[in-house]
């Protein structure tokens, strides 16, 4: 009976129902988000028709009992856990729309973490792990990304191209602002720190900037 199970496949949308209904009955059991990217689970799924294997951010499924990810090749199926999570509503943000993206012109330094292949997201930035980039960037182009997205827990997002003097443009950079810190705007394994507004933003207001640096020694 066991070796028959391990022969079994998994079909795609039922290990898609199997892998949500999992990370959900574990959302609804007091796990948080964070538990989940950064911690191992396994065992039956909530059904008793399978098994699945939690852990590094990804979330295995298969008719049979798994001890790694790879113990699912061929007959089992494989998914990041963030593409499960419900939809946070912006209520539970607080007054997010007041969140202001940083402005075209605008300079910036460039921090970026590697994520070694999972998905952790770390609420925080911390010196630890993340790498600056030496230029001075310059924010060339925002572009707003409306709608719910799990990644920034409901938050719209917005798409922010940089570039710097000597080789030119850059790639967008998937960002929110941080409620808070208006010099700092963040993704997943990527942080926009500015360091000088715009010259129209300075025309305007003069504010003095706050010791951004000084808060990743």
């Amino acid at each position: 009976m066991a070796e028959a199970q391990r022969e079994r496949v998994m079909h795609q949308e039922i290990g898609m129902d199997l892998a949500e209904r999992v990370v959900l009955d574990l959302l609804e059991s007091g796990w948080s988000r964070q538990s989940l990217r950064k911690h191992e689970a396994a065992g039956p799924t909530p059904c008793g028709s399978a098994f699945y294997l939690l852990r590094e951010g990804g979330i295995a499924v298969a008719y049979f009992p798994m001890a790694q990810f790879t113990d699912a090749n061929g007959r089992g199926l494989f998914f990041p856990i963030c593409d499960f999570f419900p939809p946070v509503h912006k209520s539970a943000h607080g007054d997010v729309d007041s969140l202001e993206p940083f402005a075209v012109g605008d300079q910036v330094l460039s921090m970026d973490r590697d994520l070694d292949g999972s998905w952790h997201y770390e609420d925080e930035v911390r010196a630890s792990g993340w790498h600056l980039l030496i230029p001075v960037f310059t924010v060339v182009s925002v572009r707003r990304r409306p709608g719910h997205h799990t990644q920034f827990g409901g938050r719209d997002y917005y798409q922010v191209k940089v570039k710097d003097r000597e080789r030119g443009g850059g790639g967008y950079h998937d960002l929110v602002p941080i409620a808070g810190r208006p010099w700092q705007m963040r993704g997943e394994g990527e942080c926009l720190i500015r360091v000088k507004p715009s010259v129209l933003a300075i025309a305007t207001s003069s504010p003095a900037l706050p010791a951004q640096l000084e808060l990743f020694a």
